[in-house]
């Protein structure tokens, strides 16, 4: 590892810093509930190629390390796998991440989240439109109507053609992914986008959320 980051102009304590920032945030929505068993968030950290991603399948995101981050080429190729005591599945879906950090180079953090209210919404065919004043990032989120899992480049071009310009995509009957400039600001739109699917939701009884302009 410590080659690795050298080869990217990085010190080791810089290098496990990144590491280390990735699995906090990954925990902070792992207990959010936003982020379910089989989502991920990467980084990408600046002025390298490096794209750091959390692990795939069966990993408890709310107890994930610093040493269980994968670290990828943004062009795919994977430099390091988890190995040691608790050997971590490579996230099936890990194109999103180096797909979308290759057509948007400005953000730093990118999040695949299985969060309920949002997922709904998508499942139910709605839009997720800004009700309430945190939601107002939100002044559009677009959808990209396919259900599968993204398991090869196509798929991974489709769906970030879909999220274009915008901070957040629904994923029909799957999910979102939601980015940011930074990891603090990828966490904000995460917190903030489920909130407010979920008072769209909460409002339907009462005659439904009246949208922001």
């Amino acid at each position: 590892m410590s080659v690795l980051a050298k080869s990217a102009g990085l010190s080791a304590e810089q290098f496990w810093a990144w590491r280390k920032k990735l699995a906090m945030m990954c925990r902070i929505v792992g207990m959010q509930g936003h982020i379910g068993l089989f989502g991920h968030v990467s980084l990408r950290i600046p002025t390298t190629e490096l794209v750091l991603i959390t692990p795939g399948a069966g990993a408890e995101k709310t107890v994930v390390r610093g040493d269980e981050i994968f670290v990828f080429g943004i062009d795919g190729r994977i430099h390091y796998h988890p190995g040691g005591d608790r050997p971590m599945n490579i996230p099936l879906e890990w194109r999103i991440h180096t797909q979308i950090h290759r057509d948007r180079p400005s953000l730093g953090c990118v999040a695949h989240l299985h969060a309920h209210a949002s997922t709904l919404l998508g499942i139910a065919d709605k839009p997720i439109v800004p009700v309430h004043s945190r939601g107002a990032l939100f002044a559009e989120v677009p959808v990209w109507d396919n259900p599968r899992l993204v398991l090869d480049d196509p798929m991974a071009k489709s769906l970030s053609s879909a999220l274009g310009g915008c901070i957040a995509c629904q994923m029909r009957g799957h999910g979102s992914v939601v980015v940011g400039e930074t990891a603090e600001d990828a966490l904000v739109a995460c917190t903030f986008m489920e909130e407010n699917a979920r008072l769209q939701i909460e409002a339907a009884p009462l005659g439904g959320a009246r949208p922001l302009s």
